[in-house]
């Protein structure tokens, strides 16, 4: 190994000067970023003016009246809205579903106000009860929201007893 120090000294100063020059040259350099700033500051504006631009729901909406006593079946991702005629009499209206293996959450609205819901995402059967005055309103809407493709449900809502 002496051997190769002394026959090769040359190449240290040679690894050297190369080493010296690569530091000096990193020491000095100066990039260039102005036009990288304008292309950040741009963006940036872009993003503050799509964050306060409100969201557009484009997912589907399905909307028709239905009597109660009158099972409906449906799925697909989306959003599926119905309302359902409850008739004159006053009582507790039970909501029967199966949400099947994937899952979906159910909503149940009178005049506006939510009654009853699944709070969350629920998979397979399951029941939601409410009161039910004719005085006040007429029918009650049935949101089902499906945000995974595939899914099928169906529910049943039953006239006031």
């Amino acid at each position: 190994m002496k051997d190769f120090f002394y026959k090769y000294w040359y190449l240290f100063y040679i690894l050297f000067f190369l080493l010296l020059g690569v530091l000096i040259y990193a020491l000095l350099w100066q990039p260039n970023f102005s036009s990288y700033t304008t292309q950040i500051n741009d963006l940036n504006q872009r993003l503050i003016e799509c964050e306060n631009r409100p969201v557009i729901d484009t997912t589907t909406t399905n909307r028709t009246i239905i009597e109660c006593d009158q099972t409906v079946k449906s799925g697909g991702q989306g959003m599926t809205e119905n309302s359902h005629d409850l008739g004159n009499k006053p009582g507790k209206v039970v909501l029967e579903f199966d949400m099947n293996q994937i899952p979906d959450e159910l909503f149940v609205y009178l005049d506006g106000l939510k009654v009853a819901s699944t709070n969350g995402l629920v998979s397979g059967p399951g029941s939601l009860a409410f009161d039910f005055d004719p005085n006040k309103n007429k029918s009650c809407t049935v949101i089902i929201k499906a945000p995974q493709e595939n899914t099928e449900w169906k529910y049943l809502v039953n006239c006031p007893k």
